[in-house]
């Protein structure tokens, strides 16, 4: 087996491309770009207007529809898994948790964005990574590395990935419906319409998702739960989108319905592990205004609300003598404007002032049932804390012998409950020919949420995170095709807000500092036919006594390979790798505080665009490896997901 293995893995190291994957609207030609052509495309997500890659100080890594497609990925979690620099504890639950540049956290040292417009949960200000977020209604992925709370205030400490859904097209239907292993079910639809004149667009798209995930039942989970277990998840998500003249309209709707029973150890104590529900639904709704007011001065106004509440219905644990009700309502509204100056080729200047008002439950209301087999009572609204929040940021560039590109900025945040933060950030990068060298330097922070306060035993005095970076990268064109990025970086998390265990609990603590240094390697190729890449991470993280901080691996690799032949076919085979992690605990069943590292392949075979019609064959955990993720709760670790096959088939009508 281990040979089989490493000949995998060596194939996959041949054709290799490692590193960030670019895309333009017509991503079917992206794979044909020069270095040169790669380099002028544009993003929106680094500073929130247009700018060529090249331009940005910052890594930025860009998913495209076709790769989204060509891979079959299944959840945003599988799209991260091939990114470099990210880790996860996924507890098979109601949610995954993921690490981006070593920094072990509650999802909520990264900002999720949908069409520029924040996701993240407002309470407790992580985000959600799993299947609720509809795939096939991707354009494309903007993952920015690093801090970057100049442009989107607190939370925005390892970076932010933002999901860019598709715009109104040419008349265009899309089916999709998927079903594999351990029960699982996709139905996705969108309809598309643009007028003859271009300006007038409505695009719709609904999906459904189901899956049981795995099989955790006795010694499959480490006898952690009974036979009786369930860990299903039942997803829904709905976009609408109006685009009239400079004016786009715009909801997405998301809804997670799972189990959470994974989130505690039923075998040996008093928690069941069925019967639960963790019911959590976001709405984001948006007005955009985008208009040119003079020649050199463009304007993008946002109106927007948030809405991400723990439905009444919820019910986070039975235990032997009740059912436990959950409810944890959130609104957030918003008015964001940004203006962009452009003088000539060699100056520009980016202004956004952002006013919010947010009304955050201090707590879940809970709520009993006298019997484990009986629902609770609906509990009522908590009481609810309100925070208004007044955000200036200014972000000049200038741009020397149309080669060397100097940017900076700084933003300064108002809170009726955190009071006044001023975050500084500055970069700058020299492009040679075809080669690329990039400096940059950072802050970020992240303010406590209600969530941090009372969760567990509660801290009232905890303090904002704080982050510093430093990185610098080589890009280097070695062939039109061929690609390779050095990329390194140093950051620094004080006051840092990780869970303790005390007596009778656990509790959230700042704790010292998180120190990081990193290197990645990327190595990619591209071409019309065949795309390839491997990336290698190398990830210290370390406190300020220079102990190691638990759930970081010191060594990731990815490796992809794709490669379209007769026009109609596609093969995909992916290659991840996690070395050794130390676990928060000792695993009873090796008598371990650490974790094996694993390999692990997923692929797809597809037919593709064949009268209309698509059919994918895909597998994750192609060898069925058994693995496990870390834990921070009093389950140990967590297996992950067997051998999976999915089949999927796909109609598209366009005019």
């Amino acid at each position: 087996m281990c040979k089989i293995i490493r000949y995998l893995f060596s194939i996959l190291t041949y054709f290799s491309i490692i590193a960030p994957s670019f895309s333009q609207t017509d991503s079917l030609d992206i794979y044909d770009y020069s270095f040169d052509q790669l380099s002028k495309i544009n993003i929106t997500s680094a500073t929130k207007v247009t700018q060529h890659i090249e331009e940005v100080p910052s890594t930025v890594i860009v998913i495209s529809e076709k790769e989204i497609k060509d891979r079959a990925y299944f959840t945003l979690e599988d799209i991260l898994a091939d990114l470099p620099g990210f880790q996860f504890r996924n507890i098979q639950g109601f949610n995954s948790y993921s690490f981006q540049r070593g920094i072990p956290n509650q999802n909520n040292l990264i900002l999720l964005l949908i069409d520029g417009v924040q996701v993240n949960e407002l309470n407790s200000g992580g985000f959600y990574g799993g299947g609720q977020y509809n795939l096939s209604n991707i354009e494309k992925i903007e993952a920015i590395y690093g801090p970057t709370s100049v442009a989107y205030g607190t939370n925005a400490i390892s970076g932010i990935i933002n999901i860019i859904t598709k715009s109104p097209s040419k008349k265009h239907v899309d089916v999709n419906t998927l079903v594999g292993s351990f029960n699982t079910i996709n139905t996705d639809m969108s309809y598309s319409y643009l007028n003859e004149q271009k300006n007038i667009g409505v695009l719709i798209s609904g999906m459904t998702k189901q899956t049981d995930k795995a099989d955790l039942k006795g010694q499959a989970g480490d006898n952690n739960w009974t036979d009786l277990i369930d860990n299903s998840e039942l997803d829904y998500a709905f976009d609408f989108k109006i685009r009239a003249k400079d004016f786009i309209i715009g909801t997405n709707y998301l809804q997670k319905q799972a189990s959470s029973a994974t989130s505690v150890k039923s075998v040996g104590s008093i928690y069941k592990d069925y019967g639960t529900l963790w019911n959590i639904r976001f709405i984001n709704n948006y007005v955009k205004y985008e208009r040119q007011i003079f020649e050199k001065l463009n304007l993008t106004s946002c109106l927007y609300n948030r809405n991400s509440t723990v439905l009444d219905n919820s019910v986070l644990y039975v235990v032997d003598t009740a059912q436990i009700g959950y409810y944890r309502p959130n609104n957030l509204t918003g008015l964001e404007n940004v203006l962009n100056y452009k003088a000539g080729n060699f100056f520009s200047i980016t202004g956004g002032l952002i006013l919010e008002y947010e009304e955050l439950a201090q707590n879940f209301s809970i709520t009993y049932s006298n019997s484990p087999d009986q629902k609770p009572p609906t509990p009522s609204k908590p009481k609810m804390e309100k925070n208004s929040l007044t955000s200036i940021f200014i972000e000049p560039q200038i741009t020397l012998f149309k080669q060397l590109f100097i940017s900076g900025g700084f933003r300064y945040d108002y809170s009726s409950i955190y009071n006044e933060v001023f975050t500084p950030r500055a970069g700058i990068v020299y492009k040679y020919h075809n080669q690329i060298i990039r400096l940059s330097y950072a802050e970020a922070f992240r303010a406590p949420k209600p969530w941090d306060y009372t969760d567990g035993l509660g801290n009232n005095s905890l303090l904002p995170e704080e982050m510093h970076s430093l990185e610098g990268a080589i890009g280097l064109a070695l062939f039109d095709h061929l690609k390779f990025d050095i990329i390194t970086y140093k950051n620094t998390l004080n006051n840092a807000i990780t869970r303790e265990d005390v007596i009778n609990g656990y509790q959230w603590v700042n704790k010292g500092e998180i120190n990081t240094d990193g290197i990645d390697l990327y190595l990619r190729y591209t071409s019309q036919k065949l795309q390839s890449s491997i990336s290698y991470t190398y990830n210290k993280s370390y406190d300020e006594f220079n102990l190691s901080i638990p759930e970081i691996s010191e060594h990731i690799a990815n490796a992809s390979i794709n490669y379209l032949f007769k026009n109609h076919f596609n093969f995909n085979l992916r290659a991840n790798y996690i070395g050794k992690r130390e676990n928060t605990k000792i695993v009873t069943a090796t008598n371990s505080k650490y974790l094996d590292p694993y390999l692990i392949f997923n692929g797809a075979f597809s037919f593709i665009n064949y009268k209309h019609i698509t059919i994918q064959f895909i597998v994750k955990n192609i060898l069925n490896t058994k693995y496990y993720h870390t834990s921070n709760s009093d389950v140990e670790r967590y297996r992950q997901s067997q051998r999976t096959v999915m089949l999927s088939v796909s109609y598209n009508l366009s005019n």
